[in-house]
């Protein structure tokens, strides 16, 4: 586990990464990590992302106590900490609102459903929904605790997205992810719907990521044979006979 300082110039990194794409706006979104002993290191409320300071970021206990810190800490943070008691491998997470992901969520379109990329498979397992609940009440970390144990994104119905990692850029980065993703996905949609891989495909692809461990833990490099699966498995895709040609 990352130390105190280092943790924080994560969080500043994913922070201004945030910004710099346009996944937040003003002072949407809020960052969490995992300390020692228990306690949390969260983003402060009213503050843009990208403008963050080591010292803005709180550190809280399991009971959302500020232990540390001058600001108010997000206002997310029952969210945050709920995640963290359904998943104790978790180390960190991010909730912003990138446009397609949140498009999609607000639309109330799962985009866990003809899964067109094994990047996806591979880099989220599987994109859950979290059905809508008033921000900074009970009803959002309920909803979203119903979801996260078997995810490492969500939708959040009409309020954005989330992603949960085994390091702060981890879940970031998985934020770039489901974002790219929902682009991709809306542009297949335009063009008159997708090529999803069959759930045999996706199957396979589920047992790799598994046997690799890539599943709430840091990046790992690809072996040949993970990119011959994935070659073969988007091949017999295209090629299917089922797949529409119009």
């Amino acid at each position: 586990m990352a130390g105190d300082a280092e943790l924080r110039q994560q969080v500043l990194e994913a922070g201004r990464r945030l910004k710099d794409r346009f996944f937040v706006a003003a002072n949407d979104g809020n960052i969490s990590a995992r300390l020692p002993g228990d306690l949390f290191l969260v983003t402060p409320t009213g503050v843009n992302k990208g403008d963050l300071s080591p010292d803005m970021l709180l550190t809280v206990d399991a009971t959302g106590k500020v232990v540390a810190g001058q600001l108010k800490p997000t206002s997310e943070l029952k969210m945050h900490l709920a995640i963290y008691r359904r998943r104790p491998e978790v180390q960190a997470i991010v909730h912003a609102h990138p446009p397609t992901a949140t498009g999609f969520a607000t639309a109330g379109l799962r985009l866990d459903q003809d899964v067109i990329l094994p990047e996806v498979i591979f880099g989220l397992g599987s994109i859950g929904f979290a059905e809508y609940g008033t921000p900074s009440t009970e009803e959002v970390p309920q909803a979203v605790e119903r979801e996260i144990g078997s995810c490492e994104a969500l939708l959040l119905a009409n309020h954005g997205a989330l992603t949960v990692g085994g390091t702060v850029m981890q879940a970031y980065f998985r934020m770039e992810t489901l974002e790219m993703y929902a682009r991709i996905r809306l542009v297949t949609l335009q063009l008159g719907g997708p090529r999803p891989l069959s759930s045999e495909q996706v199957g396979a692809l589920m047992r790799v990521r598994e046997s690799q461990g890539w599943g709430g833990q840091s990046g790992t490099a690809l072996d040949p044979a993970v990119v011959e699966l994935v070659t073969q498995a988007v091949l017999e895709v295209l090629l299917s006979p089922r797949v529409r040609r119009d």
